[in-house]
């Protein structure tokens, strides 16, 4: 069968949680578990293939806490090979980079 982006199609199956029954990932995995899935993907195709650059567009999305550390202190390591650009609302996040640059959105006649 052909489908939109070419004739294969993958969906990945995960296990969250001991317990539970495997499921594809865009029914099982919260926001916060996606994104720590997108860090971690990430993460292992910069080593595998030697990126020099990496965006990731608010990938602490619903987390917190311990997590939002831990996720902080994984960019931080990444940022060691390669140039890290990272959109977040988390202060844990932001804390660990060199550079800061503020953007905002703005309404004009009733459109941002």
């Amino acid at each position: 069968k052909l489908y939109s982006k070419g004739i294969d199609k993958v969906e990945f199956y995960i296990q969250t949680n001991p317990g539970e029954e495997m499921g594809p990932l865009a029914k099982i995995a919260s926001g916060g578990e996606l994104s720590r899935i997108m860090l971690a993907l990430k993460t292992i195709f910069s080593q595998k293939m030697g990126v020099t650059s990496i965006i990731f567009d608010e990938v602490d999305t619903g987390v917190s806490g311990r997590v939002a550390q831990a996720i902080a202190e994984k960019i931080s390591q990444i940022s060691n090979n390669s140039q890290v650009l990272c959109i977040t609302h988390l202060p844990q996040v932001a804390a660990i980079a060199d550079n800061h640059y503020y953007i905002s959105k703005s309404v004009n006649d009733g459109r941002t």
